[in-house]
Order: C-alpha cells, then sequence, then structure tokens
C-alpha cells in the first residue's frame, strides 16, 4: 500500500475514489523557506512545486522504507507571482479580489518516491479564469465555504460552490484539486503498485 507524504483531504478522497488505498502520512516541512530557496535560484513556479514535492517524499522516506511515496505540492501563478494558502478570511478576500476577472495557473507536481529515490515525477499547469463576480457574491461565497478555504491556495475548492467563481477552466478536475491522477495511476501500474 503507498504512503500519502500529505494530510491533504481532497488527495486521499482522490486516491479512494480511483480505488487506491494509501496510508496518510503528512509531513513537516518548511515550505515557506524551500519557496524562497527556490525563488533565489531562480526557478520557475512549476519547479518550485516539484521541488516541495520532493522535499515532502524525502521527507517522509526514513519512516516508510521499502514503500512508495506518493507526494504533491500546488502552487497558484497569477502573472509570475506566486500566492499561498491565506491565513485568515479577510486574507482569502484579497486574494480572490486580486484573481477576479483574470487568468491564474495551478502549478501542480506529483512524485513518487522509495528508499530516498524519485522514481517518477510528473508536473500539470492547468490555466483558470476566474469571471467578474460581484462583491455581493463573494462574500456570500466567503460566508457559505467559511475557514474551509484556508487550506486551499486558490480559496476555492472546485469541485464544490467555488465553481461558480470561474467562467472558464483548461486542465483536468483532478490537477486543479491538487493531484493529477491519470499520469499518476500510470505511474502507479508501473511500478507495480496497481495491476497493470
Amino acid at each position: 500500500m503507498p504512503v500519502l507524504a500529505s494530510g491533504s483531504t481532497i488527495r486521499r478522497q482522490l486516491l479512494n475514489a480511483a480505488g487506491v488505498t494509501v496510508t496518510v502520512s503528512p509531513v513537516d516541512v518548511d515550505e515557506d523557506a524551500l519557496r524562497q530557496q527556490a525563488e533565489q535560484k531562480g526557478l520557475s513556479l512549476q519547479e518550485t512545486a516539484l521541488a516541495l514535492a520532493h522535499a515532502k517524499a524525502e521527507a517522509a522516506s526514513p519512516q516508510h522504507i521499502g514503500r512508495l511515496i506518493i507526494a504533491a505540492d500546488q502552487i497558484l501563478g497569477l502573472d509570475g507571482q506566486a500566492f499561498a494558502k491565506p491565513a485568515d478570511l479577510t486574507e482569502a478576500r484579497t486574494h480572490l479580489l486580486a484573481l477576479r476577472g483574470r487568468t491564474h495557473t495551478l502549478h501542480t507536481a506529483v512524485t513518487l518516491w522509495r528508499d530516498g529515490q524519485a522514481l517518477w515525477s510528473h508536473n500539470s499547469s492547468p490555466t483558470l479564469t476566474m469571471r467578474s463576480f460581484s462583491d455581493d457574491f463573494l462574500t456570500q461565497y466567503l460566508q457559505q465555504e467559511g475557514t474551509a478555504l484556508l487550506a486551499c491556495v486558490g480559496c476555492y475548492r472546485i469541485e464544490g460552490l467555488g465553481i461558480q467563481l470561474f467562467e472558464s477552466v483548461s486542465g483536468s478536475s483532478d490537477a486543479i484539486a491538487g493531484l493529477p491522477l491519470l499520469p499518476l495511476l500510470a505511474a502507479l501500474r508501473q511500478q507495480g503498485a496497481l495491476t497493470a
């Protein structure tokens, strides 16, 4: 049984819905420090997401010798600027106002590791265009969704009410939710974790 190096409820749900049973093992990595290092190295947002996924897998490796580890990360980019998860609903409002009427990219990276070694990695970068929603809609949306949004880099859960924020979406819904399933499932089959 693979290990999911994440506390993400949606990633676990996506895997379970696809018939993949995992052991959930959240890891503690200093994502802010890793993002700063990536920026100093001149890494793109896509490369940074992959570096964060690798850091999570590496952190989980010592506790899960011989087991396949799945780790992922996602960074929202708007005009080259990275957005972090909001600290509170006031910051979530600020993020959504910045995204309103504009197109952003979700850089989603996933990797498979075993025994401290990367076996496979994948990047997906869906693009999403938010509609020019009203301030009243935004207030209502924030009230309905509440603090659950603080776990989402884009301040939305596209699989729920968040879909109403959008005018158009290009990319797979699972990659938008944080885990590109089709490439991951193929890699799990290749590694013998799923029946081919």
